[in-house]
């Protein structure tokens, strides 16, 4: 029973998210995305870069 439950409100999740997602998309363009993408790879790239996070 856990089981079914879980798939069932994992499913009903995912799909909302998507549903939302792809809302958000059809009204505002990307360039959140671009931008939030672009501040944590130069992050990770510092982080790499100090020593302070290891591949």
């Amino acid at each position: 029973m856990p089981l079914i439950v879980g798939t069932a409100v994992s499913f009903v999740v995912a799909y909302a998210s998507i549903a939302w997602l792809l809302r958000y998309v059809a009204r505002h363009s990307f360039n959140a995305f671009v931008i939030y993408r672009i501040v944590i790879g130069t992050l990770l790239l510092a982080l790499l870069g100090t020593g302070a996070l290891t591949a």
